[in-house]
């Protein structure tokens, strides 16, 4: 490949790619227009303006209102913007990924800060480049993450990045990959030191199962997993904030390992300042309403991208994939896994308890979401005990190859049966897959007799320090010792007695002892 050539890679909207193509030096078209270099037939005529010059490209979103815009590593792109190798754009339902020759080669500035030798390379992306290095004074192998050169003059990015190291490397947990430092080498660029895990993505991994998902028993055991280093983490006070299958490892034991805890997610803040509304992080396609809108980060959002990335492995889609990523995630209800399921003419047997756990994961409102991975985890644990939902096979679906490419097509469902699929039940709720899967929320309502003996309490208060008035100092001052100490005995009594909020079963409405997680006493649904 010549030095001034991009290589464009473009795929469907399950990841895999359909067609490549090698641009120059100029301005490129991409859309539905005839003659388009980069043609895209579900994207608007121009429905964006790609140039390079001089080893630099720059992205131009031309399309008109409503036909989707373009997205560049989950962020919308206002305008024209910079893009560097490896970064990833979204346009229409087809994603485009453009590479340029590596500049690190074999024997070349392959010995960085003078201890960590260059094996080779494991990954390129638009924040950087992951390598297989020997630590020589260890003598043992790590992973670097090489940074973007632009990093070396950011102050203010390698400082949030050096804060999130510092946090995460602290996590020591077997299904999270170890942070070690990061490094800033005089006269180099900074990179960070990784624990290395020889395996795959979940991302690539899916792309191998028939239909490009994963059936739910062999996917339970590993994201149980997740759940265990997810909730590790998060009582340690850490967000991932950009969960999804391609920062999950799996080594050759099966053991799955959880990567970029805060990296990618700084980085992205960092390096898509220019092209975000506001300071948001992560993939768009995983990120919750309250993360897209630019929120300060919490589990909740977490939980939301594991709902995310349950929703993609179990389906081949994330619950939203195509158009206006950001409005749908914000305005829209993802569809039913089986109505999903049944529209791409897959089949998949997931247990019901499981869809509404997923369903609930995607909740709009952070509050109407598992409290924590934990308790998913206790979840999926009793999933297997319901009834899987199963999707009738339907006629398999062939993915046609670009003329431009020799690809080979590619069945994506299985032989059809003799029946005809169930039709789509559109009234089948998530509260109705709850409620079928025994399942119901923990709800704190206000304790009215607390009010009332808050009230009581002021009004004592109050009396007994009008009975101060016109008394000597020494009695004043026994009095307010006093009056301290009724004080604290009644605050004691409204909290562990009275008690502010008192507990009820969602489904029964059964009132509860505590807000523990168990059996609900009256209709035996799993509380959480």
């Amino acid at each position: 490949m010549a030095a001034d050539q991009i290589k464009v890679l473009v795929a469907g909207s399950d990841g895999v790619v359909v067609s490549e193509y090698l641009i120059g030096e100029g301005t490129h078209a991409v859309g539905s227009a005839a003659g388009s270099a980069i043609p895209v037939e579900t994207a608007a005529a121009e429905h964006a303006r790609l140039e390079v010059r001089a080893g630099e490209m720059f992205i131009e979103d031309l399309a008109v209102p409503g036909a989707g815009g373009v997205w560049l590593d989950g962020a919308a792109v206002l305008g024209r913007l910079q893009i560097f190798s490896g970064q990833t754009m979204q346009v229409a339902d087809r994603w485009l990924q453009l590479q340029s020759p590596t500049q690190v080669c074999a024997g070349k500035n392959d010995l960085l800060a003078g201890r960590y030798r260059l094996i080779r390379q494991l990954g390129r992306g638009g924040r950087g480049e992951v390598w297989l290095a020997n630590d020589e004074q260890l003598n043992a192998e790590i992973a670097l993450k090489r940074l973007p050169d632009e990093f070396a003059c950011d102050v203010v990015a390698l400082s949030d990045l050096l804060r999130e190291v510092q946090k995460s490397r602290h996590l020591n947990h077997r299904n999270i990959i170890r942070i070690h430092d990061l490094i800033q080498p005089e006269g180099e660029p900074p990179f960070v030191t990784l624990e290395f895990v020889d395996g795959q993505d979940l991302a690539s991994l899916r792309l191998k199962q028939p239909g490009h998902l994963f059936n739910w028993e062999n996917l339970q055991p590993l994201m149980t997993q997740l759940c265990d280093a997810l909730e590790y983490a998060h009582r340690s006070k850490i967000v991932h904030r950009d969960l999804k299958p391609a920062n999950m490892l799996i080594d050759q034991l099966g053991t799955l390992k959880l990567a970029d805890f805060g990296i990618a997610a700084t980085m992205a803040e960092s390096l898509s300042r220019s092209s975000m509304q506001g300071k948001i992080s992560g993939t768009s396609v995983y990120m919750s309403p309250q993360q897209m809108r630019g929120e300060l980060p919490r589990v909740s959002d977490d939980l939301y991208a594991l709902g995310s990335t349950f929703y993609e492995l179990l389906t081949s889609r994330t619950p939203f994939y195509s158009g206006d990523i950001a409005y749908q995630v914000m305005n829209e209800d993802p569809k039913p896994l089986a109505e999903r399921l049944a529209e791409l003419g897959l089949q998949n047997q997931v247990p019901d308890a499981v869809c509404a756990m997923i369903m609930a994961c995607l909740a709009k409102d952070a509050a109407h979401r598992p409290t924590s991975a934990a308790a998913v985890e206790d979840w999926i644990s009793g999933a297997t005990a319901g009834t899987p939902t199963a999707v009738a096979e339907a006629p398999p679906t062939v993915v046609a190859a670009p003329e431009t490419r020799a690809v080979v097509p590619q069945t994506l469902g299985q032989p059809a049966s003799h029946h005809p699929p169930p039709p789509v039940d559109d009234h089948l709720t998530v509260q109705k897959r709850v409620a079928d899967a025994k399942w119901a929320t923990i709800e704190a309502r206000d304790n009215p007799w607390h009010r009332v003996f808050t009230v009581i309490t002021v009004f004592a208060m109050v009396s007994l320090l009008l009975g101060l008035k016109g008394k000597s100092r020494d009695e004043i001052t026994g009095g307010l010792a006093g009056i301290a100490v009724v004080l604290i005995i009644m605050m004691l009594i409204g909290k562990y007695l009275i008690k502010p909020k008192r507990h009820y079963c969602s489904e029964c409405d059964q009132k509860l002892s505590s807000d523990q997680p168990g059996q609900c006493p009256g209709c035996g649904a799993s509380l959480t």
